[in-house]
């Protein structure tokens, strides 16, 4: 019994899987079912008062079924106001009625059900709830009084008995409900004590991880300053762009952090092909894979659809992050394997279960515990040896469980490792058959005029620089007020124009409302495109209000500026 118990507690109670209040409401909810048997089994014992005894035996039930229903269905807020209103403001006066009135456990009772209400409700309904309870509690003893007849009255043996069952009622429950928070409280201490230290060791981490890089590109440019040699200048500018490359990384990996802690990460359901997008992953890690010498298998199952509806850039997202641990923890030589197939279908949607295998340096059982965890890693110092931000794997967990799936690892130290995932997606959507921005397309944009609004020099320089072979006729302004007023000189004879959002003065949407509400020819219809390290969500929402027509991120990758063009400046 102590042993079902303790797991009832930790199934409920003592588990990270709910909030705080929830778990509350649950320790209630149990601690209750045990005092009302407890009172129940009283009146048993002194054959008394049976309407009492069956309505503690119906409250039992009705507790233990409000504890599965809310668990299962997610509806605790509903369970703690049926608790304050049924157990408080309903039960107590047919309590009070039907059990002595004033002359039985009154006070005790009276106790319990303040402490029900202290404990399950917060902020205004808290007040709203007491004074209800009050006002009912002064109702029902002023009923004792003026109208004593109506209270069902007890001997003095049950009055003496009832009140003992009463106050013992009420105080073992309230003992076992303060041990149980105190239980709450420690282990929230800690848990937020580890979450602490996790994430000052992940700023350290984080520290090493963007200096690295940063090291080797800012060491690189200094050599290359002073050298005039050709081939060092090209083996130069791959390492440059190598160690940029792993640095952006490490940026994208906080934002989405970021973002899933606050909520905001969002999936985008658009067709795709799943081969192509398996092909073009692993055509991005050959050259990693090539370098460590491993051998790298893909089979996807025949069964798998060949055109698929959901976000496939999120998808990508995660095999990539597992592809590229994959290669990152197996030594030269290495075995990698990926597989896909159909583990289920209902209608339109199937189950995708797709596995990444290695021949890794395997993970131990206290290192898979932690593996899954935002801003920690499996082991502190294999990511020194190898190198990692830590939250990559928290990543994919997330963006798997946002496409109602699930992803877990088995592993042996020293043998290797298989991580596997499940994801919910449509079938028998084909793509529209739009050709991908500017594929198959010469970018010559003769005879078009763009605005690039940016107050960076070095940005100016660069967007122009990529752009100089398309032909196109470049402006450049400084700040949003120069935007403006190279519109109005030029008579709004832009195709397009790039527009910063953070720039002095006049930020980017400001710029483009002013632009939208000028009284001049193509004022209003100019393509306008955000180009910002603003990435997020309601920065693109935040574009789009302000009369923006597309956002691009920095830093830009130029396929995506073509694509931008040819969509806009070919009609």
């Amino acid at each position: 019994m102590k042993v079902r118990f303790r797991n009832l507690m930790d199934k409920y109670v003592f588990t990270d899987s709910l909030h705080f209040d929830d778990r509350v409401f649950n320790l209630v909810c149990i601690v209750g079912t045990v005092a009302l048997f407890a009172s129940a089994v009283g009146h048993i014992i002194e054959n008394s008062n049976k309407t009492m005894m069956l309505v503690k035996i119906v409250m039992i039930l009705g507790a233990i079924a409000l504890l599965i229903i809310a668990n299962k269905y997610k509806l605790h807020d509903q369970g703690r106001w049926l608790v304050v209103i049924a157990y408080c403001d309903m039960l107590f006066p047919l309590i009070f009625i039907t059990n002595g009135g004033s002359l039985s456990g009154f006070a005790a009772y009276f106790v319990l059900t303040v402490n029900l209400i202290m404990l399950l409700t917060r902020g205004a309904i808290l007040y709203i709830s007491l004074i209800t309870h009050v006002a009912i509690i002064v109702g029902c003893y002023l009923l004792d009084l003026l109208a004593p007849q109506i209270i069902i009255p007890l001997n003095t043996f049950q009055r003496y008995v009832d009140n003992v069952i009463s106050i013992v009622i009420a105080a073992l429950f309230i003992g076992f409900v303060i041990k149980g928070m105190s239980g709450l409280f420690i282990r929230e201490q800690l848990k937020a004590a580890a979450a602490s230290r996790a994430k000052s060791d992940f700023l350290a981490q984080m520290s090493h991880e963007m200096r690295t890089p940063m090291n080797a590109i800012i060491g690189i440019a200094s050599i290359l300053s002073t050298s005039d040699d050709i081939e060092q200048h090209k083996d130069g500018m791959r390492k440059i762009e190598a160690a940029s490359t792993h640095l952006l990384g490490v940026i994208n990996d906080i934002l989405d952090m970021s973002q899933i802690e606050s909520g905001k990460l969002e999936m985008v359901a658009e067709p795709f092909e799943f081969r192509k997008t398996l092909a073009s992953i692993t055509a991005i890690m050959d050259g990693d894979v090539e370098n460590k010498g491993h051998k790298l298998t893909v089979h996807v199952d025949p069964a798998v659809p060949e055109h698929l509806t959901g976000d496939g850039q999120r998808l990508a997202q995660v095999i990539t992050n597992l592809l590229a641990n994959a290669v990152k923890f197996t030594d030269y030589g290495g075995n990698i394997g990926i597989s896909a197939r159909v583990e289920s279908a209902a209608g339109d949607v199937c189950t995708l279960l797709v596995s990444v295998t290695d021949t890794g340096i395997g993970i131990t059982e206290e290192q898979r515990r932690r593996l899954f965890t935002s801003f920690e890693q499996a082991d502190n110092s294999g990511s020194r040896k190898y190198g990692g931000a830590g939250l990559g794997l928290a990543i994919c967990k997330r963006i798997v469980e946002m496409m109602d799936g699930d992803i877990w690892v088995t592993s042996e130290p020293g043998v290797g490792s298989e991580f596997s995932f499940t994801v919910k997606l449509k079938t028998g959507t084909p793509p529209d058959g739009r050709e991908a921005p500017g594929a198959g397309r010469e970018h010559d944009f003769t005879g078009k005029t763009i605005l690039i609004a940016e107050d960076i020099d070095i940005n100016r320089e660069i967007i122009t620089a990529l752009l100089e072979p398309t032909n196109l006729t470049i402006d450049c302004a400084h700040d949003g007020k120069q935007a403006v007023d190279m519109f109005i000189s030029k008579n709004g004879v832009y195709d397009l124009i790039f527009m910063d959002i953070q720039m002095p003065g006049m930020d980017g949407y400001e710029t483009t409302r002013a632009i939208r509400a000028l009284d001049i020819p193509n004022a209003g219809r100019v393509p306008i495109i955000a180009m910002t390290a603003n990435v997020f969500k309601e920065d693109v929402d935040n574009a789009r209000n302000a009369g923006m027509d597309g956002h691009l991120g920095k830093p830009v990758v130029l396929d995506d500026v073509m694509g931008v063009l040819s969509r806009y400046l070919r009609g």
